[in-house]
């Protein structure tokens, strides 16, 4: 069982009131996971308690633009009509004790309309300098993307993305759910977060001691049996990390949930979770912990979509976690832009990260690219003062810029918005490897014979499967640990296993007499075995086969990643990467991924290609038709199906289709999805997949049920 480590000097609770103006109080129907306590106690004998306040909120632009004009006392807060930022507010004074000059980015650029002049004031001094479109962002350097979340846009922004990621630059987001939302980022960028706060990480994924580095650890074990929601928002943090899985709006911790649903608005006709539709949370009221209401200056969220951009996210704004958080007491998110597969070392990366790796973002994604060679982590917010050094500032009160440094309230403009450097924009993704091509032609010539003629075994139109990769197949079932002693089909596949390697000695392979009976019959047995292997995965959706993305993904080392010519079924482009097993026991792996959908398909190398199309919604009680096209690489039989998510209430039909398929041509197979009346509204995915030669393709579709009409 995982150790739990807390300090030893016991955590303040309290809570002080921001301003003097009321707290927000919460309607009676407002679920429980937006409201946060704490924020609205009475009592204030928190952190924050007996000085004056760090931040001020206005509901007035003219105010705002006033206080802002002043260059004295507390942050303003332009909040206009949004008064559940008022918690926020309240709890950020607990979190801070005082003021700071942050460490500004190279070059800023905001997206978008232009914002009000007073806010613009406080972002300026963010950045050294600024221009006015993504494309005109210099080759070197830290960048901040400034803008609504609605603005920026993550089609748009993909590209600014992807080079600094590929550059390995620092890139901060500073967003918000609208203008208001990002004049409370923009303030807290200026504060400094109170002395002797705890480090903490909160996984319900690793299963590894401690880490000395954190101050509190809860591991796998410790979420299903302590009281995370108190431990989580029961303290002040300097800097937390919440690991688990999830999506666009919740973070799982055991029975707890980080929950991402707000009291803002929704928009109309946008897709929600099933709290949306009045049904309530998967988990229990009293477990849900609202990501607003953790008191931290840096906050992690590491799970899949965690922070999707605008036009990515599966859900309407209103239940975003990323948005939920900015809205809270932090100063500096860290969140996930699409699917990730974040495990411990990335959480020890964050652990020990230093200033030196520009942003806390830079850091995970650098230790992340073994496995996930794209942008998955991104961090809204500068360097947070949970990890730099705090410099020396005037109190609360004083004229901002005291220390020499220039006022965030100055609204004279210094900087140079002059591109200097003669670039022209970020340098494109790069392209593919010779690795990945230089592989293939290796592995085709192994199952060629010398003399270029072969045995029967290679090239597409061969009866049988090439032995080579038939063998590397078998090896990863049987000896890589992904499946167990008792699986059923274990004898099966050992005795072709040892029928293979028998045979493929040369007084077999290249006798013309013994090849052509030999290759029959281990063609006969992979044939067969294809079947009882996809009538597994039809049937058990928990077959231990079908995680071999994640598992040999683990212990593989992927190559550059190449843009493909056909798009998602979003339209969106595709990248594909080669993951290459560490030991030999690990076969090699096909990864493709898209911006927005993750990682959309997986396949051993040389397996099937899958191609889907399907509709992105239906209403609970009706069906999806559902178009499946497979590309074989090799003349045969395929075997094709679907595998649904144990929570969706569905069937699907038929169970399973057989196609005989010529290599390279598109072999077409239709499947219907029968929704349950009952079905939860909510956002699911299917998983279509082929087999073929004992090789294993896996797709990924998300698509959304809504509620009956």
């Amino acid at each position: 069982m995982n150790a739990v480590r807390t300090p030893t000097a016991p955590a303040a609770t309290g809570t002080s009131a921001a301003t003097d103006a009321p707290a927000a109080t919460s309607p009676a129907n407002t679920p429980a996971c937006t409201r946060t306590s704490a924020a609205t106690d009475a009592a204030a004998t928190g952190p924050g308690a007996g000085r004056q306040p760090l931040f001020a909120p206005y509901t007035s632009l003219g105010d705002y633009t006033r206080a802002v004009a002043g260059g004295r006392g507390p942050l303003p807060v332009f909040t206009g009509p949004r008064t559940d930022l008022l918690d926020g507010i309240a709890l950020a004074e607990e979190v801070y004790s005082g003021l700071r000059t942050p460490e500004p980015c190279d070059t800023g650029v905001v997206a978008g309309g232009p914002l009000p002049a007073a806010l613009n004031a406080l972002i300026r001094p963010l950045a050294r300098h600024w221009v006015d479109d993504p494309h005109d962002l210099p080759d070197t350097g830290s960048v901040l993307l400034v803008g609504a979340y609605a603005h920026l846009r993550a089609d748009a922004v993909q590209h600014t993305l992807d080079a600094a990621h590929a550059t390995g630059r620092p890139l901060s987001l500073l967003t918000g759910r609208d203008v208001h939302s990002l004049s409370w980022m923009a303030a807290k960028q200026y504060a400094r977060v109170t002395a002797n706060a705890p480090v903490g990480v909160l996984s319900e994924l690793d299963t590894a001691a401690p880490a000395p580095q954190a101050d509190v650890w809860l591991g796998a074990d410790d979420v299903h049996r302590l009281d995370v929601h108190q431990i989580a928002l029961g303290r002040v943090w300097r800097r937390v990390l919440f690991h688990g899985n999830g999506k666009d709006d919740q973070l799982n911790l055991g029975q707890f949930t980080l929950c991402g649903a707000s009291p803002a608005a929704a928009a109309p006709a946008m897709p929600g979770p099933r709290c949306a539709y009045g049904l309530g949370c998967t988990k229990p009221q009293d477990k849900l912990i609202p990501a607003r209401g953790i008191r931290a200056a840096e906050l992690v969220l590491a799970n899949c979509f965690s922070g999707a951009l605008a036009g990515h996210a599966m859900y309407d704004p209103k239940y975003l976690i990323l948005l939920n958080a900015l809205d809270g007491p932090a100063q500096t998110v860290v969140a996930t832009l699409t699917a990730c597969d974040g495990q411990r070392p990335e959480n020890l990366a964050w652990l020990t990260a230093t200033t030196a790796a520009g942003s806390a973002a830079v850091a995970m994604n650098r230790q992340l690219r073994d496995i996930n060679p794209y942008p998955a982590f991104v961090q809204a917010g500068l360097q947070s003062s949970g990890l730099e050094p705090s410099h020396p500032h005037s109190p609360a009160g004083d004229v901002f810029g005291s220390s020499g440094s220039p006022s965030p309230l100055d609204t004279t403009d210094t900087t140079d918005t002059t591109d200097t450097t003669g670039s022209t924009g970020f340098p494109g993704p790069s392209g593919p490897g010779a690795a990945d091509t230089a592989d293939g032609a290796r592995e085709e010539a192994v199952d060629t014979n010398a003399d270029g003629n072969g045995s029967g075994e290679g090239g597409p139109a061969a009866p049988y499967p090439p032995l080579h990769r038939l063998g590397a197949r078998l090896s990863g079932l049987l000896d890589s640990g992904l499946l167990g002693p008792d699986y059923p089909l274990r004898p099966r596949l050992r005795a072709l296993a040892d029928t293979v390697l028998r045979d493929a000695v040369r007084t077999v392979a290249r006798s013309a007499p013994d090849a052509g009976p030999a290759l029959a019959a281990i063609a006969a047995e992979t044939k067969s075995l294809d079947l009882a292997l996809a009538h597994r995965f039809a049937k058990h959706h928990d077959d231990p086969a079908l995680a071999f993305p994640t598992y040999f993904g683990e212990r593989s080392t992927a190559a550059a990643p190449v843009a493909l010519d056909t798009p998602c079924a979003c339209g969106r482009p595709l990248r594909s990467y080669r993951r290459h097993g560490r030991v030999p026991a690990i076969a090699d792996t096909v990864q493709t991924v898209c911006a927005r959908c993750g990682d959309v398909a997986n396949a051993h190398t040389g397996a099937v290609e899958l191609h889907v199309k399907a509709p992105a919604e239906a209403a609970a009680g009706s069906t999806l038709h559902v178009v499946v096209e497979a590309v074989a690489p090799r003349d045969g039989t395929l075997n094709l199906g679907i595998v649904l998510p144990l929570y969706l209430d569905a069937r699907v039909g038929p169970v399973l289709r057989r196609v005989d398929a010529v290599a390279g041509q598109r072999a077409h197979a239709e499947f219907t999805l029968h929704l349950a009346p009952q079905a939860t509204p909510q956002a699911y995915y299917f998983c279509p997949f082929a087999v073929q030669d004992l090789g294993m393709s896996v797709s990924r579709v998300h698509f959304t049920v809504l509620p009956r009409p």
